[in-house]
């Protein structure tokens, strides 16, 4: 069998369009959960699918969509994801950094080829090969940034006229979780817990409950800037964005996470799969503890040893 991170067993459904998915059969919870919206439970059924019934999933729900590189970050591009033989990889436990295209080169292209006269599709493309050029450029340079940052910002400005160093960002992979005496009634504990505060948390609050009743299924409005169409309340649409921010933080992500983790328990704790399920589900076998099995399953050398950009992906 092979493994792969929690965030990855994420990541697969984050690769579909689940608007475009009709119906999806079964229950979310042994009992009825009102707060979320179609989509939500949508999305925990297909999770559920996945971790229970794999072979039906990749089947059934696994089209997946292309996400458009945003020429934001370093490694950005359709890098597949790895799955592991070892559950002791150390690419199953290690952390992640990607790192942000300077804003200068982007404003420095455009600004150049703005007085050129070009047209938008032109500086568009004059945009695009400028941040290729980079991201080859700091992939060569990345031991320096790491060992000798000093000297890193020197060639840094030489090269690229940028004066201040590159923000990095650091992403810990969930690793691999080995779990045997997980008791399941102790988690059910858990979400009936977290429903029961939701409960208490409407009946304790009689001014806002005509909210709850028209908002519950609507928190994502609490992540948009646009404003709310059907604001019909007495709240300004920031004081109602802060209180579906809370409403979603305090009841309904933890809930989410919970059902998760409990049909991860439930149906596949190890997230284990097998290797030719996890290839249709656009995952690689991981180079460090795949390495003898990599020609048997048929993938191209060189498509796993690109120096740079593959490879420091350890997921």
């Amino acid at each position: 069998m092979c493994y792969i991170t929690k965030a990855n067993s994420r990541r697969i459904l984050k690769k579909i369009s689940i608007n475009s998915i009709g119906e999806v059969s079964g229950e979310v919870y042994k009992k009825p959960i009102f707060f979320f919206s179609n989509f939500e439970i949508k999305y925990l059924l297909l999770m559920q699918s996945l971790l229970k019934e794999p072979e039906k999933f990749a089947i059934e729900f696994y089209h997946p969509i292309v996400n458009k590189d945003t020429y934001s970050y370093v490694f950005e591009s359709e890098a597949k994801p790895s799955y592991h033989m070892n559950k002791d990889c150390e690419r199953l436990n290690s952390t992640f950094s990607n790192f942000e295209i300077p804003f200068e080169i982007k404003a420095r292209v455009r600004d150049f080829a703005t007085k050129e006269g070009k047209t938008e599709s032109e500086i568009e493309n004059i945009e695009i090969m400028e941040v290729s050029n980079f991201r080859d450029w700091f992939k060569k340079k990345i031991d320096l940034f790491t060992k000798n940052p000093e000297y890193f910002l020197k060639q840094l400005e030489i090269r690229w006229n940028v004066k201040r160093n590159i923000r990095e960002i650091k992403i810990e992979t969930s690793g691999f979780e080995h779990i045997e005496n997980i008791n399941l009634s102790e988690l059910e504990n858990e979400i009936d817990k977290k429903l029961t505060e939701s409960g208490r948390f409407f009946v304790n609050n009689k001014d806002k409950q005509h909210i709850i009743r028209r908002f519950q299924k609507l928190t994502f409005l609490a992540y948009s800037k646009d404003p709310i169409k059907a604001n019909d309340t007495e709240l300004s649409d920031d004081e109602l964005r802060k209180f579906l921010l809370d409403y979603d933080t305090k009841f309904k992500k933890p809930v989410k996470d919970l059902l998760i983790e409990y049909y991860r328990i439930k149906f596949n704790p190890e997230l284990s799969f097998e290797g030719k399920l996890l290839e249709r589900l656009n995952f690689r076998p991981c180079s460090t503890c795949c390495q003898n099995q990599i020609s048997s399953f048929k993938i191209p050398i060189n498509s796993l040893s690109n120096d740079d950009e593959i490879e420091s992906l350890p997921f």
